[in-house]
């Protein structure tokens, strides 16, 4: 970098710390103003500390875990035990599977009361499967025209305790044959003339 001499006006070498004419001691040439300092960086942490030397740098506590869900007892094996018995809502219902299951009791009683017929006890089978188709529909498969099969078995078991009352033959089984396939009767005429409601009656 050229310079000149302030009392002489002499060029100087850059590196001349005097004036070769003169002797004039030469200051050294600025070529650029310092840059200005910036401050440093300041962690927040190191500031914390800084402001409170004595107390610990705190650090972030981990989230806490959700309390763990409370064991289940476990069901005793009472109360594991389902029954698929279905409810019946309509009148019909009851009375075809409650009259089947009457006259189911007294075909069986027909049985051990006397000497052992297959009649009776074809119809004791018959009837307990009216009976089940009623009240375990849920774990039964569909059967085809159940309801002209259910009439029909109803039919022979009234015509069956009917002809043993008239001929004078009647015990309690017989008994409970007549009345339990006559309320099963009745349940299925109802259903097929279309007059089945409610137990509750229609508003239900």
């Amino acid at each position: 970098m050229t310079r000149f001499c302030p009392r002489c006006g002499t060029e100087v070498d850059g590196s001349a710390l005097f004036c070769p004419s003169c002797g004039q001691p030469i200051e050294p040439a600025v070529d650029e103003q310092p840059a200005e300092a910036t401050p440093p960086t300041i962690d927040p942490g190191d500031a914390r500390t800084e402001a409170h030397p004595h107390e610990p740098a705190s650090e972030e506590t981990p989230p806490t875990p959700p309390p763990a869900p409370a064991p289940q007892a476990e069901p005793s094996p009472a109360s594991q035990i389902n029954v698929p018995v279905t409810w019946s809502v309509m009148m019909s219902g009851w009375l075809i599977g409650g009259g089947a299951a009457i006259a189911a009791l007294g075909a069986l009683i027909g049985l051990f009361g006397g000497f052992l017929n297959v009649i009776d006890l074809i119809l004791l089978l018959a009837l307990l499967g009216i009976a089940a188709t009623v009240f375990f529909s849920a774990s039964i498969p569909a059967i085809p025209h159940l309801r002209l099969v259910t009439l029909v078995v109803v039919l022979i078991g009234f015509g069956i305790a009917l002809d043993r009352i008239g001929f004078g033959r009647a015990g309690i089984g017989t008994l409970l044959v007549f009345l339990g396939t006559a309320a099963a009767g009745i349940g299925a005429i109802l259903v097929e003339l279309g007059r089945d409601q409610p137990l509750g009656g229609p508003g239900t």
